[in-house]
């Protein structure tokens, strides 16, 4: 089985990087019988590693690099002074599997009472407030074996409490849809539906049969009667060709009536009649309403004057004004979806039927036309519309958009295990068309979920979660359950403070790029120790890591220092006194100023000052489940031990 080699393999390359051959030559010197060769091999061998460390400090195995390295220090071991840097090597092993605080005991059951499910108990018996027996804790979680504090807690809730609390379940669904692009429009009247009558001749209005806009006439009807000279002397004149039996001369008379305005049925009525008519009857050519009327009986017209406009309203266009920024993602066919504020309820699904090719250079707006029906006629031109385009169509997870819930910043769903069993699920939300949402994340295609209801399931789940997150917050440091990887992430903090110890007691400047595999530690612990003491310990750390990155002086690097080891401080005293305790680890303090660091076991080498130092008692030792951990992950006899860095004068 392959083992970590830990994170003081990552702080030797560290220091080997920013100290050069300054501080490893000073490191190496001591040991009798290494050449000037072989010192500078055992340079370039720590060089080597230091340049393959930062890809490797979060790996849990042993790459070629490492097991090269590991050669190198046992050739070193063989030839170096055994008066004490042999015991500094190799007595601080700062390995990932050291300690593993794993707890193999199943957690123990929790009861809580019905009314008041603040209370919780560790055995069953009756609530200290009502006196209610009290009934078992179940999560889905637990059942599951999901980590705590990775997601909300999944409940159980019986059948008949379902049917009471009005929950409803649907199916996650791949649907076709794309983005919506919003806007607004005006309904406008349908142009080519649209009738007007103007005078072609000088004429006398006689009889008007429409007297007002509004009038509704149909396809034939009459609308007025009109006396013009021109018209009495073409009739004459289209008599006589008729009696001529001139093909020639009817052509072109009845050339000239059409072009006075007289219509076709007129023509045929006059054909048939064989009479002049002083007055000429004008018709309606289409259903419609009368749009436009400048008439009265009598009234005097010149040529070119309007008469009237016939508008048929049964169907009607939408001028959309569309973002310059969203037109090119609209096109003739695009789907539309129309509401109006004043018909509530009234819904229209309409295709674009053309993009205008030009952009108002006031409004940075572009015009698109819909076409819809208005049979009803309750859709009246000028009315307002808002209106929704799905562009980009294509296949989407989605489920009904009241189903998501949004807590915290973060979007989830109820997701329905069947038996009365629901867990909320964490998703990522995408675009949204009409009623559904796409979603991504920890639901698939046919999952149950919870419509209606659901938010009182996320009561109770949240309910429980918090329950669970003060119950881990009170969970002290040696209990955490940690395993080797996440271990090994802690002792890069622990080397950070040990570098920055070494920088200020041999005068060389730290190196901030070296602090960062320490500092990225929060980031890769911190989903599952959020809400444990743990927290604490990376927040702090981090923060003075994050000062000693940006240390300019040697004050502002001891105040890093100090801040670091006073923030690991809590977690080496309660989390794993032991273990650093076996590595000859110690936690100096200045006796003046009371600031601390670390160090090898020995004669204190104070980053402060020249006053006196006292080490630190480290806690004595306790049987349990983390000792027994450590005595089993620790190395066999005849494995090499990983060396650390340490000081040795």
């Amino acid at each position: 089985m392959k083992r970590p080699i830990g994170l003081a393999f990552a702080a030797i390359g560290i220091v080997a990087v920013a100290a050069s051959s300054q501080w490893l030559f000073h490191w190496l010197k001591p040991i009798g019988g290494l050449t000037a060769e072989a010192d500078l091999s055992a340079h370039n061998t720590y060089r080597g590693i230091a340049r393959v460390v930062p890809d490797n400090i979060q790996r849990s195995d042993v790459n070629v690099e490492a097991a090269s390295w590991r050669s190198q220090i046992s050739t070193m071991r063989a030839a170096e002074k055994p008066d004490g840097l042999r015991a500094t090597i190799a007595g601080l092993l700062f390995s990932s599997t050291a300690l593993a605080a794993e707890n193999s005991a199943e957690e123990p059951s929790k009861w809580t009472c019905p009314m008041h499910p603040h209370y919780i108990a560790d055995h069953a018996g009756t609530c200290p407030i009502c006196g209610m027996d009290l009934v078992k804790l179940e999560t889905g979680a637990d059942k599951q074996g999901a980590p705590a504090g990775e997601r909300r807690a999944s409940i159980v809730i019986p059948p008949e409490t379902l049917q009471t609390m009005g929950v409803r379940v649907a199916k996650a669904e791949v649907s076709s849809f794309g983005r919506v692009i919003r806007s607004y429009g005006l309904v406008a009247e349908n142009e080519r539906l649209q009738t007007e009558m103007s005078a072609r001749t000088e004429a006398w209005i006689e009889d008007l049969i429409i007297r007002a806009v509004g009038d509704e006439v149909e396809k034939g009807d009459l609308l007025f009667t009109m006396y013009a000279p021109e018209f009495i002397v073409s009739q004459r004149d289209y008599l006589n060709a008729l009696k001529g039996g001139s093909r020639a001369r009817m052509n072109s008379v009845k050339t000239r009536l059409r072009a006075f305005g007289m219509q076709d049925q007129v023509i045929e009525e006059l054909e048939r009649t064989r009479e002049v008519m002083e007055f000429v009857p004008f018709y309606a050519d289409r259903d419609g309403t009368i749009a436009m009327i400048d008439l009265r009986p009598g009234s005097y017209v010149e040529r070119g004057t309007m008469l009237t406009r016939i508008q048929d309203y049964s169907q009607v266009w939408l001028m959309v004004s569309v973002p310059e920024k969203d037109l090119t993602f609209i096109e003739p066919g695009t789907s539309a979806r129309i509401t109006f504020p004043n018909i509530p309820g009234r819904e229209i699904f309409a295709k674009v039927e053309y993009v205008y090719p030009t952009v108002d250079s006031q409004t940075r707006t572009g015009q698109v036309r819909l076409v819809f029906d208005n049979v009803d006629g309750q859709l009246r031109p000028g009315a307002y519309a808002d209106v929704a385009f799905d562009v980009e169509p294509q296949e989407r997870l989605a489920v009904p958009s009241e189903a998501i819930l949004q807590s915290g910043g973060a979007r989830y769903v109820i997701a329905s295990l069947g038996d009365g069993r629901f867990e909320p699920r964490v998703v990522t939300t995408g675009i949204t068309s009409g009623r559904w949402t796409e979603i991504s994340g920890e639901i698939a295609a046919d999952d149950d979920i919870v419509v209606s209801g659901q938010f009182l399931i996320d009561s109770e789940s949240a309910l429980r979660e918090s329950f669970r997150k003060l119950e881990r917050l009170q969970l002290p440091l040696a209990l955490l359950k940690l395993d080797d990887t996440q271990f090994a992430m802690i002792d890069h903090m622990v080397d950070a403070a040990l570098y920055l110890h070494e920088a200020l007691v041999d005068g060389y400047d730290a190196e901030a790029d070296f602090l960062d595999p320490a500092i990225a530690v929060k980031s890769n612990l911190w989903p599952k120790f959020q809400h444990t003491k743990l927290a604490f310990v990376l927040e702090d750390a981090v923060r003075a890591l994050e000062d000693g990155k940006v240390a300019e002086t040697e004050s502002e690097l001891q105040a890093a220092l100090a801040a670091l080891v006073a923030s690991l401080e809590p977690w080496m005293l309660e989390g794993a006194p032991g273990h650093y305790a076996e590595k000859k680890l110690a936690i100096y303090e200045d006796k003046k100023s009371g600031s601390k660091w670390l160090q090898l076991s020995g004669s204190p080498l104070n980053p402060y000052s020249d006053d006196d130092a006292q080490m630190l008692p480290w806690p004595a030792p306790k049987a349990g489940p983390a000792d027994d951990d450590v005595a089993r992950d620790t190395e066999p006899a005849d494995a090499v031990p990983n060396p650390m860095i340490g000081h040795n004068h």
